[in-house]
């Protein structure tokens, strides 16, 4: 399957199931802090996709999806992952790709399986030192407060 298949997918996966993944990783916190995370990530596709009038920007997307990924929301993990992998709004970079996916796949047990091969495959395109460090990295990162 084309990179650009598997982007789309990701996205489709993104505008359809989003409660439901977000639910996985709105389980604590206020109502308000719950919805807060969500609209973002809403913004996000909004940005990613060019509607609800808002432009259509892979960079503003993937700026909303890290200040998500980076306070432990799976799904917005993924799609950064996504992001990496397919250079869309931000530099393709494997490594990334292979971070973000690593940690969604970390905290949300429902995109282990979906996503075990394309770690997979990244881990082939990336050196082994690289590896090392990166994967060293995830095991200690610590989602922001």
């Amino acid at each position: 399957m084309s990179k650009l298949k598997l982007f789309a997918a990701a996205v489709l996966l993104g505008v359809f199931c989003t409660p439901i993944w977000a639910a996985d990783d709105a389980d604590t916190g206020t109502d308000d802090q719950q919805q807060q995370p969500l609209a973002t990530y809403h913004e996000a596709m909004n940005y990613l996709l060019g509607r609800n009038g808002r432009p259509k920007s892979a960079e503003k997307a993937a700026e909303l999806f890290q200040s998500l990924a980076e306070k432990n929301w799976s799904s917005a993990q993924r799609m950064l992952g996504h992001m990496y992998y397919e250079g869309k709004g931000v530099e393709q970079n494997n490594l990334l790709a292979y971070k973000w996916l690593s940690l969604a796949v970390r905290n949300n047990s429902r995109l282990a399986e979906e996503y075990s091969s394309r770690r997979r495959q990244l881990q082939s395109q990336i050196p082994a030192s690289s590896l090392k460090e990166v994967d060293k990295w995830i095991a200690e990162w610590q989602p922001e407060s």
